[in-house]
């Protein structure tokens, strides 16, 4: 991530898990970006997100990947029908090259 970072990019998650557990889970996995949390799935439901509801009733999201240029626009958007899929590094690195106009490592 660091390396990405250096470019100016900045990343963000939005989550509709426990704070405690996705916390957690961003510890374990390192995550240096800001996690923020959609408890009530508001915004999953605004941006047309929806995948399901989970045996408790949660909304369970499509992952999704928006990129946004230095301007705030949206260039770039990757959604996933299957939630437990998340899109590949790579391309992830490339469409940002793209928004950007310069190389990403």
């Amino acid at each position: 991530m660091a390396e990405i970072r250096a470019t100016g990019v900045d990343f963000w998650a939005i989550a509709n898990d426990d704070p405690d557990k996705l916390r957690e889970y961003a510890e374990q996995k390192g995550f240096d970006f800001p996690l923020l949390i959609d408890a009530d799935g508001t915004t999953i439901e605004s941006w047309g997100l929806l995948n399901a509801l989970d045996h408790k009733s949660r909304r369970i999201p499509h992952p999704a990947l928006v990129t946004l240029d230095r301007d705030g626009v949206v260039r770039d958007v990757f959604v996933e029908t299957n939630y437990r899929l998340r899109p590949p590094t790579a391309e992830v690195v490339r469409d940002l090259s793209r928004v950007l106009g310069s190389p990403v490592d």
